[in-house]
């Protein structure tokens, strides 16, 4: 994939650790990223998507910021906890740069926002950006924000014809804060993406799905 070049000072180590790889502008590393389902939330953007669950896929994922203060980068931007955020270190736009492998299906992003902890350094609006590289970026939604505490939801709907956008790279834009605020503080994110095997075994009609009774389901 076509990428942004690097100057010198952003190039460092790389730290190999379990799935999800980190480039965090200055420091290339590489740790891993909890999966599971997050549904619950505000809605930033509603559309129809078809009933399907979905799993995060952020571990499948290379992570890059623009900037960010020491201690407060991918790790603290992934972890578990939303006491941990990340926090950009430019002036505006910050940007979280997504890049997956393969092409992908993602239904929405879940952003942790919190305005009564963070005030000036919460967003207030946002825009994600897509497609297979950087050459061919294009913005798919934009929107505003006002004083958000907890998960949000960012439905990406509208973006395909199924319901789903379809892409190897996102991209999530901080362009304004809250009190023009200079950097910003995102304490979670999610991308969540249709779960296939889920749903194919459920339509089977089949209640476990665990490697040994999978095997003996077969009729000989």
């Amino acid at each position: 994939m076509d990428s942004e070049p690097l100057t010198s000072s952003e190039l460092e180590e790389q730290i190999p650790t379990s799935d999800a790889v980190v480039d965090e502008g200055q420091e290339d590393e590489e740790i891993g990223s909890s999966g599971g389902e997050h549904t619950a939330g505000t809605t930033a953007h509603a559309s129809e998507q078809p009933a399907i669950p979905l799993r995060d896929i952020g571990n499948q994922a290379t992570w890059k910021l623009s900037t960010w203060k020491p201690g407060f980068g991918v790790h603290a931007l992934l972890a578990e906890s939303t006491d941990l955020y990340w926090q950009s270190d430019a002036p505006q736009p910050h940007h979280i740069d997504i890049h997956f492998a393969k092409r992908v299906e993602i239904a929405k992003i879940m952003l942790n926002l919190d305005y009564r902890r963070d005030e000036s350094y919460t967003p207030s609006k946002i825009a994600v950006y897509a497609g297979s590289g950087y050459h061919d970026l294009h913005e798919v939604l934009s929107l505003g924000l006002e004083e958000p505490v907890g998960w949000i939801d960012i439905s990406l709907a509208h973006a395909g014809k199924d319901g789903f956008l379809k892409a190897f790279l996102v991209r999530l834009s901080v362009l304004q804060n809250h009190q023009t605020g200079k950097d910003t503080h995102i304490r979670g994110i999610k991308i969540l993406s249709p779960d296939r095997q889920a749903s194919d075994n459920d339509d089977d009609g089949l209640p476990f799905n665990s490697i040994a009774l999978l095997a003996h389901s077969t009729i000989r």
